[in-house]
């Protein structure tokens, strides 16, 4: 795994990489950083071109306000740039939690470019507004929380409150985390994202729950039984509305499936993106 930074129209843009072949964009969730992927990156690249970036206002990429449009459409418009700096003419999305709705979102807006979408514990993604507006609240308070802390035994908690057993938290993030927690204008920056995404609930265009039903590449949807950010039954209501889609759920698993179970997680996706 190797990483570099990339311009996107002015921004940067930190990416972590490995692998050659078809692309496979890994998107992390809102106030996380790329280590979200640290298990499942290099398995994955043993088959595909892997890269997983941090989000504008996250981890070491750079800050937004987010006055001129939704962090929804920034996001977005950054994973589209890196698509196309690092030339891939087509590509898989797994996306976690937030990066669920962005992955989706890319794929409504870009289904010419998109393989395959895999979205993960994604309340944005698989939620109407109303329910998402709650899980976005209680994102937005751990996260401050932890960000105002500014301890690693703070860092830990926030990512232990949502997962279900503790001693599954990826302890190579957590440094990472702090660290970017404490950049220059980043508690700014991340107050601003989530407010602007708590706004953006009332606009269609930022919201894939609607459109769920226009989804038209193969879908794989990932997400543990004892996730309190993102319902189990709700994803399996969604998982029927999604043309050619298929619905796994991770007994004794949290918000995240990818390190939490990530043998299981990176044996199912790797299947998934490599089967006909």
């Amino acid at each position: 795994m190797r990483v570099d930074f990339l311009d996107i129209d002015g921004i940067r843009s930190r990416i972590l990489h490995a692998g050659e072949g078809e692309g496979v964009l890994l998107i992390h969730g809102v106030g996380t950083t790329a280590e979200r992927w640290v298990r499942n990156i290099d398995c994955f690249a043993q088959k595909f071109s892997v890269v997983a970036p941090d989000l504008v206002s996250c981890g070491f990429s750079s800050n937004s306000s987010f006055t001129q449009s939704y962090p929804q459409e920034e996001h977005v418009a950054q994973i589209l740039g890196i698509i196309e700096q690092r030339g891939f003419k087509k590509v898989s999305v797994v996306g976690s939690s937030y990066g669920g709705l962005i992955a989706t979102l890319l794929t409504l807006q870009q289904p010419a470019i998109v393989n395959r979408l895999v979205i993960v514990g994604s309340g944005s993604a698989l939620h109407p507004a109303e329910e998402q507006a709650e899980v976005l609240t209680a994102s937005r308070i751990n996260g401050l929380k932890a960000m105002d802390d500014g301890t690693l035994v703070g860092t830990r908690r926030r990512m232990e409150n949502i997962v279900y057993d503790p001693m599954s938290v990826p302890l190579e993030s957590l440094l990472v985390q702090l660290t970017s927690n404490a950049l220059p204008g980043r508690r700014e920056a991340a107050t601003a994202m989530y407010d602007r995404l708590i706004e953006a609930l009332r606009y269609p265009e930022t919201q894939a729950f609607p459109k769920l039903d226009k989804i038209s590449v193969p879908t794989l949807i990932v997400t543990g039984r004892n996730d309190i950010r993102s319902s189990w039954k709700l994803a399996q209501a969604a998982a029927e509305r999604i043309p050619n889609c298929r619905l796994e759920i991770f007994e004794d698993c949290g918000h995240g499936p990818m390190f939490e179970h990530a043998e299981d997680f990176n044996r199912l996706v790797v299947q998934f993106l490599t089967q006909g």
